[in-house]
């Protein structure tokens, strides 16, 4: 069984289980964006410059249906505000040092109180 952890770093990632993501047939693709850094420059007789530097990837997570100590385990990962360590066992087992750039979260059932449940979204960009 493929497993997504999420962690602080120097802890031991298997600690650190992302709340599973419930999916009917195939297993989730968590997409994936490269960003290509590249900085531009105008030399003063109008020639430009390029320079090429290693790419950055960002990964998007989201979740369905979490409770509220599911939803609480992912606040307090935010929480932490550090460089953590990540690794998405779907797809291999390597672990990359990444940061939160974005999060967030709402009611499955807006208008219904009885039911206390949350989709989320998560954006983990390289650092």
């Amino acid at each position: 069984m493929a497993n997504v952890y999420l962690g602080p770093l120097g802890g031991g990632i298997d600690a650190e289980l992302l709340p599973k993501v419930k999916y009917v047939g195939a297993a989730p693709g968590y997409p994936v964006t490269i960003h290509p850094q590249t900085e531009e420059a105008t030399m003063s007789e109008k020639s430009r410059r390029l320079a090429f530097f290693e790419e950055v990837e960002e990964w998007g997570l989201g979740w369905g249906y979490l409770d509220l100590d599911q939803l609480n385990t992912l606040r307090v990962l935010v929480a932490l505000n550090q460089i953590l360590k990540f690794r998405n066992d779907f797809v291999d087992t390597t672990e990359y040092d990444v940061y939160i750039a974005s999060f967030s979260y709402e009611p499955v059932f807006s208008g219904m109180r009885v039911y206390k449940y949350f989709k989320a979204d998560m954006t983990l960009r390289e650092a």
